[in-house]
């Protein structure tokens, strides 16, 4: 049992389970906004979007913090740590008495967040090497759309339960569980490791380096236009080919699913000696046309849908450049910074893509 649990591939597997598990901090609230809305009398749509959106925040302002905290302190120490303190933030929004309470436990869920999501990066650089890195990177790539289709699961023993905070005890049980197994199969730095990146002398290094920039701000910009388009596709084609807003909903799992196929092929054709240039531009062709498509063409209903997956499949072949953040790291001991810059940049896409497209 203990070989099984040690081996490469459960690790890298474990890892990236985490870093769902911290993304899903954000979509874990999707299918339950309205019971809280209706539990604590509160209906301002801004109001409830800060339950969605304080994770978030709490990423794009401090990913690199935590990239530093990940070089000075170990990765493996800080994504147990980022697991705990999600759970607290999961405990702390279920036993909320009062509406401005359970807003104090998300933003303690987002703090967990982004020391899991950098931790879990950073370490599964160190632990992987060639081949195998590329294929790591390329399935890290699939977190965020991951995390969005686990909470229909959640929402099911919601359901269940009568409760929306079933689903947030659901979350917080399984990020234990992933965590104990962590804790166990995960290995921790060695002594070389150590002396080598306690020094953190890489951060002033990552800060001065374009292509960190590059790499984190063309993450950011495909995250914007990603998640804004995703949030305002289903009322859109719902209202301009008069479809039951459901039916478009369900639909977008299927995009979800595209994003993580075109993230899984770039690992794939990376090693297979294809550019990294020529999958980029053909995830820029991929993502803009289809987009341009849905807005500007009377395309109909389920043409539309497949122009969203083939948007989403593109998308997924531009973020799967996540294997080239080892790559573009000044030093070996600088991961963890380069991780959390890329990730904060990302994450400010994020933030901003939906309320500037509702706004639209």
């Amino acid at each position: 049992m203990s070989t099984f649990i040690q081996n490469p591939l459960v690790r890298i597997l474990v890892a990236y389970a985490l870093g769902v598990m911290a993304a899903m901090t954000v979509s874990e609230a999707v299918t339950e906004l309205g019971s809280i809305a209706k539990e604590f009398h509160v209906f301002d749509h801004s109001q409830m979007g800060l339950i969605m959106s304080l994770p978030s925040l709490m990423v794009a302002l401090g990913a690199l913090l935590a990239g530093y905290i990940v070089d000075r302190a170990g990765d493996r120490i800080v994504l147990l740590v980022g697991a705990v303190v999600i759970v607290i933030g999961d405990v702390c929004v279920v036993a909320a008495p009062t509406f401005n309470l359970l807003l104090a436990g998300r933003i303690v869920t987002g703090i967990g967040y982004v020391m899991t999501a950098v931790a879990a990066v950073t370490l599964l650089i160190r632990i992987t090497t060639g081949k195998q890195r590329n294929m790591a990177m390329a399935l890290w790539s699939t977190f965020v759309p991951a995390s969005f289709l686990l909470p229909f699961l959640s929402a099911g023993l919601a359901d269940h339960f009568s409760n929306w905070r079933a689903a947030f005890i659901a979350h917080s049980l399984l990020t234990l569980l992933l965590a104990f197994i962590a804790m166990i199969s995960l290995p921790r730095r060695s002594a070389e490791e150590k002396a080598q990146f306690s020094r953190t002398r890489g951060l002033r290094a990552v800060l001065r380096s374009p292509l960190i920039y590059l790499l984190g701000i063309s993450f950011g910009a495909d995250a914007f236009l990603q998640t804004g388009i995703i949030s305002t596709l289903a009322p859109y084609l719902s209202k301009r080919y008069s479809v039951p807003l459901v039916e478009v909903a369900h639909w977008n799992v299927v995009a979800m699913i595209c994003n993580g196929i075109g993230c899984l092929m770039v690992g794939a054709m990376l090693n297979r000696g294809v550019k990294a240039a020529a999958i980029g531009f053909v995830g820029l062709i991929l993502t803009g046309i289809p987009a341009l498509a849905i807005y500007m063409l009377p395309l109909g209903f389920m043409l539309s849908v497949g122009a969203s997956w083939l948007f989403m499949f593109g998308s997924g072949l531009l973020v799967g450049m996540w294997a080239l953040a080892p790559v573009v790291a000044p030093a070996r001991e600088s991961i963890g910074a380069t991780s959390g810059l890329i990730t904060q940049l990302t994450l400010v896409g994020v933030f901003l893509g939906p309320p500037l497209f509702i706004a639209a």
